[in-house]
């Protein structure tokens, strides 16, 4: 069969044709250094999708235009089109002549259409040994335009040693993959979840570590986003379940009550037609009951076909699973997906919590998420908790779970049970803060807690007290209908009416952070109207309290 030498698009070199020639130049040029370089058109599928073929080979034509109006200030340059959007080149090795060459294709892709906003991509491998076939030429410069992909500020990536070790590393952990499920070389650890009311825990997450038997503990992050590249992460969540279906079979026949133990669901599984099948199945082998198994789903795998995910989830919900959204908040369209998605629990995303957010805005968009969740009838879970201020602020907005190093990291079977036989020979903690439980039932508004509040003769607020600013955060009924002005009260009427009360509250407030004795005041609300105001704190922590001030009328006393 005769190789085709010129490409039909753009008439330039095809890839047969480019190699032959690459070796030939080489071959020739002995004392000369050259580079090769791979470039492809980032974005260039867009293109195709929205403007049609004839655009996209336009685009393609214009490349191989500017390769061959660069190649004539050379007196050695042989260029090809490999395929689809890729070209290559082979030119004497300068580094100014490489961002030469990129920023020339770069300027006339903008000259082809504007609106595109596309650029290139390129990998160089600076040919130091020339006995190399060129195919593995082309594979080191694309290793080296895998490194600058998708980076908007960076177009051009050289290739070297440590690259050629990453694939090999990445070959070798997609090679191992089925021995070492065979051989159960991937183990389950578990990190306990901590309900915050009790300081005890409810469950834990099962987390997959692997012990290879010549190289020891792989990293989770080593092999796990290459199985999800690869696809191979579906076969590697299906094995978890299935040993942490074993385990909590182990743990009812030795007549033990375990908590809930949640498994990750991957993008993989979550669009396989089997997945409710498979875990029917799994219920049915080991007689467990679904409740104790729950389903952690990240909040990127609800953006796709949420109709599929949706009637996914309709379906494990009628078999008795219970859903975690996991990483809430990572994504940019969290707040739609929550208002469709039947989810039963939120976690929250640990960035939130990070040292450089905590304190400032990351601490006020948390606390408006864990209210918000409430407000649906969600619990959340925030991970990442790692210090005792962290814990406290938890508390005291109503979180109800907490997972992070602070209170345990991920941790073999054998120490997760001895965990939990620690916490039952402790027994019951005695010192549960009831102010907790009744700021958490406060903010549950179905709770028997919440609808006593509203029920109250007496008129109550909720105030948030932080750096000597205070926020009103709920009231009950009567608050409304006998505190509050109505609607026809002018505007500065109100005004000075809340001035009055927010400097009678903010003295009050102050007084009890410093420790002194806060006593009852006495408050005029409108001509004749008097209450007497008492305040009571019923959560906080280092820098916040949670203040209940209670209103009850004296004004036939006065």
């Amino acid at each position: 069969m005769i190789m085709a030498e010129r490409d039909a698009v753009t008439g330039i070199y095809t890839k047969f044709k480019f190699y032959r020639t690459v070796r030939e130049l080489l071959s020739e040029n002995t004392e000369e250094t050259f580079a090769f370089a791979r470039f492809d058109i980032d974005r260039f599928k867009m293109i195709n999708n929205f403007y049609g073929v004839k655009e996209g080979d336009k685009v393609l034509q214009s490349v191989a235009s500017e390769l061959r109006r660069i190649s004539t200030v050379f007196d050695h340059f042989v260029y090809g089109r490999l395929e689809n959007d890729v070209f290559a080149v082979c030119m004497p090795f300068k580094e100014e002549n490489v961002e030469l060459l990129v920023n020339a294709l770069q300027i006339n892709l903008r000259k082809v259409n504007k609106d595109y906003n596309i650029k290139v991509s390129c990998g160089v491998y600076v040919i130091n040994d020339d006995t190399l076939d060129v195919s593995e030429m082309y594979d080191r410069a694309f290793l080296a335009a895998k490194s600058c992909k998708g980076k908007f500020v960076q177009s051009i990536a050289y290739y070297n040693e440590s690259m050629i070790e990453d694939m090999r590393q990445e070959q070798f952990i997609i090679n191992e993959v089925n021995r070492a499920i065979d051989e159960e070389q991937f183990e389950v650890y578990l990190q306990p979840k901590i309900n915050l009311v009790t300081d005890r825990s409810y469950g834990a997450e099962a987390l997959v570590r692997w012990n290879h038997p010549e190289k020891g503990m792989i990293s989770p992050g080593e092999f796990i986003p290459i199985y999800e590249r690869n696809g191979i992460i579906g076969r590697l969540d299906q094995y978890m379940w299935r040993r942490v279906c074993k385990l909590l079979r182990r743990w009812l026949d030795e007549g033990k009550q375990p908590n809930p133990i949640s498994v990750n669901v991957s993008r993989v599984n979550i669009y396989n037609p089997q997945l409710v099948q498979i875990f029917k199945k799994l219920l049915t082998e080991y007689q467990i009951p679904a409740e104790l198994l729950n389903l952690e789903l990240t909040e990127s795998a609800f953006m796709e076909d949420q109709d599929l995910i949706m009637r996914m989830m309709s379906n494990l919900h009628q078999l008795g699973f219970k859903i975690m959204m996991d990483d809430f908040g990572s994504g940019y369209s969290s707040l739609n997906v929550l208002k469709d998605m039947e989810v039963d629990y939120l976690k929250v995303d640990m960035k939130f919590l990070q040292d450089q957010e905590f304190n400032g805005k990351g601490e006020k968009v948390l606390t408006s998420v864990i209210r918000m969740a409430k407000w649906l009838h969600l619990p959340s879970i925030v991970e990442g908790v790692e210090t005792l201020e962290q814990v406290d602020f938890l508390k005291c907005i109503g979180c109800e779970y907490a997972q992070g190093f602070y209170y345990a990291r991920p941790m073999p079977v054998a120490d997760y049970e001895a965990f939990i036989a620690r916490e039952e020979a402790m027994g019951a903690k005695c010192s549960t803060d009831e102010n907790i439980v009744i700021v958490n039932e406060l903010w549950n508004t179905r709770s028997n807690t919440s609808r006593l509040f509203d029920m109250l003769e007496t008129p109550i607020a909720v105030y948030e007290y932080r750096h000597e600013k205070l926020e009103l955060l709920r009231t009950n009924m009567r608050y409304e209908s006998e505190i509050m002005f109505d609607k026809s009260v002018s505007e500065r009427q109100y005004n000075r009416r809340v001035e009055t009360e927010r400097e009678m509250l903010s003295e009050a407030f102050a007084k009890i952070v410093r420790g002194d004795f806060c006593g009852p005041m006495e408050y005029e609300l409108t001509d004749d109207i008097w209450y007497r105001v008492t305040v009571k704190v019923i959560g906080k922590r280092a820098d916040t309290m949670i203040m209940m001030v209670t209103f009850y009328e004296i004004s036939e006393y006065k």
